[in-house]
C-alpha cells in the first residue's frame, strides 16, 4: 500500500472530509490532496503533524506500507529510526530461530548417535532337551529304547511301563555350545542333555528408542532454519 492510500483511508475511517481533515493538521486541503494521491510526501515536521492528528504510530503506518513506498519515507527520521528498530527485531527473532535450529539438529544427532551404541546384535542360541531323570546305576542309555516295538516279557514289560512312567521331558535354550550332549549331575541322579538343534537370536538394541525423536528433532532444526530464512523476508512485506 502507498503513504497516500494509506492517510486516505485513515481519514476515512475516522469520518473525516477532507476540508475537516486539512483542518486538523493546519495545512492546504489542496496539499492533503496531493499528499492522498501520491503527488507528495510530507517533510520530517509535516509527518509528525499527521501522525499526532491521526492518531497514528510510526510502527503501524510502515507496516501497512511496501517497502517502496517505506523506502520514500526513509528521510524522516522518525521514519528511518523506526525501520532501524524494526529491522533489528527481525533480526533477532530470526538469529533466535537459527540458534534453536542449531539445538535441535545438535540433540537430534546427538539421538541418532546414541544408537549406535547398542545395534542390534544376532546370538545363536542351541536347544538341549532330556527324557527324564537316570537314577544311580542305570545306564547313561536307559530312556533310549523307549520308542522302540519289543517282544518282552510280563516283566520287562513292567520295567518298561514304569521307565515311560518316569519320562519328565525338559527342554533348555543355552547361549554356549555344549557339545552333542553334555549329563547334569542332580540330587535323585543324573540328566542327559542332547543337543537337538540352534536357534539364531536377535537382541534388540537398547538405544532403539532414541531413532524416531532423533528425526523429530533433525526435522524440527531444518524446520527452523526455513523459518530463519523466511522471517526476514515475510517482514518486508
Amino acid at each position: 500500500m502507498k503513504f497516500g492510500e494509506y492517510l486516505r483511508e485513515r481519514r476515512r475511517t475516522l469520518g473525516w472530509t477532507q476540508p475537516e481533515a486539512a483542518s486538523k493538521v493546519s495545512i492546504e486541503q489542496s496539499y492533503l490532496s496531493k499528499l492522498e494521491t501520491g503527488k507528495a510526501y510530507p517533510s520530517d515536521d509535516m509527518f509528525q503533524r499527521l501522525i499526532a492528528a491521526y492518531d497514528l504510530e510510526t510502527s503501524d503506518v510502515l507496516q501497512a506500507l511496501s517497502p517502496a513506498e517505506a523506502d520514500r519515507l526513509d528521510g524522516i527520521d522518525t521514519v528511518r529510526q523506526a525501520r532501524l528498530t524494526q529491522n533489528g527485531k527481525t533480526m533477532t527473532a530470526s538469529r533466535q530461530w537459527l540458534l534453536s535450529g542449531v539445538s535441535a539438529l545438535f540433540v537430534g544427532g546427538a539421538l541418532l548417535g546414541l544408537t549406535r551404541l547398542g545395534p542390534a546384535q544376532s546370538d545363536v542360541q542351541f536347544t538341549y532337551q532330556s527324557t527324564g531323570i537316570i537314577l544311580p546305576g542305570e545306564s547313561m542309555d536307559v530312556f533310549g529304547d523307549l520308542d522302540a516295538k519289543l517282544d518282552l516279557d510280563a516283566v520287562e514289560t513292567a520295567k518298561r511301563d514304569a521307565l515311560i512312567a518316569r519320562v519328565d521331558d525338559q527342554t533348555q535354550l543355552i547361549k554356549t555350545f555344549k557339545g552333542p550332549s553334555f549329563v547334569e549331575n542332580l540330587d535323585d541322579g543324573k540328566r542327559v542333555w542332547r543337543l537337538v538343534g540352534g536357534t539364531e537370536v536377535k537382541t534388540k538394541n537398547r538405544y532403539g528408542w532414541a531413532n524416531v525423536p532423533g528425526f523429530m528433532f533433525i526435522l524440527g532444526g531444518l524446520g527452523c532454519f526455513f523459518v530463519s530464512w523466511r522471517w526476514p523476508q515475510s517482514s518486508k512485506r
